[in-house]
């Protein structure tokens, strides 16, 4: 059941002469329960795409249809629901708050909406589920990487979300803890989440080909290919 669907999107930003089209009239669409990759050099248009699915930008055309509902068109009221209640956000560098123990971070989505007791047993049950069961109470400056990692996927799932898009969650952390976080996230889209990853890593690819959820996408140059057609390690441009 196709859960994302992308019609004509792009994405254009400056205007006259410093136009830079982001995104060029994509098309995508991505099933409900399925882990996909966006794969492509630097500037290629993968982190644009990503912000465009959390509603975080909006596109210049086209429709970003989420579960029926073109989001593209929703005023903010309705944009930060969509948020709050179906995208979980995973990043590079975790943003932890060193102010608050690892129980306290995985909370802090639901800080404006007042946590309740319910809600620091669901993160406890979080953290056993990502192997932290045991440092809610830690300070997140004595967490190794791919604990912060972990951290931050708990956080992600604080509210349930049916949709995850993780950008480059394997790029701070060495190879071996980053195919455990690659494998927690696969299990994650066994139990229905759907799962995007913008990654440089070719080893995240590989992984998640082989996996009958998964599903790797090539993008260059703002559009979409189901194969790569370049050497992503020759491309030296900041997305």
């Amino acid at each position: 059941m196709s859960l994302i669907t992308l019609k004509k999107v792009s994405k254009i930003y400056g205007e006259e002469r410093s136009i830079i089209k982001a995104l060029d009239g994509i098309d995508l669409t991505i099933e409900e329960g399925k882990i996909v990759t966006i794969m492509g050099p630097s500037g290629s248009g993968k982190s644009t795409l990503l912000n465009i699915l959390g509603a975080m930008d909006i596109p210049t055309e086209g429709e970003v249809i989420v579960n029926g509902v073109d989001i593209a068109r929703l005023p903010e009221r309705k944009l930060s629901d969509y948020r709050k209640n179906t995208i979980g956000f995973i990043f590079q560098s975790f943003y932890l708050l060193p102010n608050l123990d690892v129980m306290g971070n995985v909370l802090i989505p639901l800080i404006p909406y007042k946590i309740k007791e319910e809600d620091k047993q669901r993160a406890q049950y979080l953290l056993d589920r990502v192997g932290l069961g045991e440092r809610g109470h830690s300070k997140v400056r004595k967490l190794s990487g791919g604990e912060s990692q972990r951290v931050a996927i708990a956080r992600a799932l604080i509210n349930n979300p049916k949709i995850i898009l993780a950008d480059e969650p394997t790029g701070n952390l060495d190879s071996e803890t980053g195919k455990s976080i690659i494998e927690l996230l696969i299990s994650l889209a066994k139990e229905g989440k759907t799962i995007i990853i913008v990654t440089h890593d070719p080893r995240v690819a590989q992984i998640i080909s082989e996996n009958p959820l998964g599903k790797n996408i090539w993008i260059k140059d703002g559009e979409l290919s189901d194969e790569p057609t370049y050497d992503m390690f020759c491309w030296d441009k900041s997305d």
